[in-house]
């Protein structure tokens, strides 16, 4: 997306940048490219992720436009046959998991790189092991052998994180076959006897399409690398 700069950064806060969509952005100098310096006014192209940018490449002067000349000169390098592609860091573990279990909880719509989709999985996983070893050592503090086996189990924590986790993980998977192009409606694959599950899981592991679809731009992809669009 393109924007332009209407607060650069600060010690009193991050910048801004206003989108081609009309929406403020904020952004970091760590998200810009090669640590550019932006100024008041200056084009930029970036990713939008919720309300930040990311993934910053700077277009031009204040009041100026199109790429800088180093820009201009890599684009230039590149080879027929090829297209300008790179991929957007990740965010961590830990954010792509609460980013998909909170604030895109109901998000049935839009798309979801491979790295959110797993971030909420092994999160998922390791949260579940940490509940039920919990519930282990409640469970035998709290509750009579006799009436709940001996020894006790009660999956109190983990019954809990599991009906929340629910929702979110189809919402985060239907993203995940919209990333690729696919109906959200190719989740209910996995009511198919026993390779169902199988098939859906194969294709989580599917790369994001580099194109925009009609569920929205690649989460992933943005400009400044080759890649030979033919392989």
């Amino acid at each position: 997306m393109r924007g332009e700069v209407v607060r650069p950064e600060d010690p009193d806060g991050p910048g801004v940048i206003l989108g081609e969509d009309g929406r403020r952005y904020a952004y970091t100098a760590a998200r810009v490219h090669k640590g550019a310096v932006l100024a008041q006014g200056s084009a930029v192209d970036f990713i939008a992720l919720g309300e930040d940018a990311r993934d910053i490449y700077p277009l031009g002067a204040p009041g100026g436009s199109g790429a800088p000349a180093g820009a201009q000169a890599q684009l230039a390098a590149v080879p027929e046959g090829f297209s300008v592609l790179s991929s957007v860091k990740a965010d961590g573990l830990f954010t792509g998991y609460f980013r998909a279990a909170t604030r895109n909880y109901f998000k049935f719509t839009g798309r979801a790189r491979r790295a959110e989709y797993w971030s909420f999985v092994l999160v998922t996983i390791i949260l579940l092991t940490a509940c039920i070893i919990a519930d282990t050592y409640i469970s035998e503090a709290f509750f009579d052998p006799e009436a709940n086996g001996n020894p006790p189990f009660v999956p109190i924590l983990s019954t809990v994180l599991y009906i929340y986790s629910i929702v979110p993980g189809v919402s985060v998977t239907v993203r995940r076959l919209h990333d690729q192009g696919m109906s959200g409606l190719v989740f209910f694959v996995i009511l198919i006897p026993y390779l169902g599950g199988l098939i859906l899981f194969i294709l989580m592991f599917f790369d994001s399409h580099r194109d925009p679809n009609k569920h929205g731009p690649s989460p992933k992809y943005g400009p400044a690398q080759a890649v030979n669009v033919f392989a």
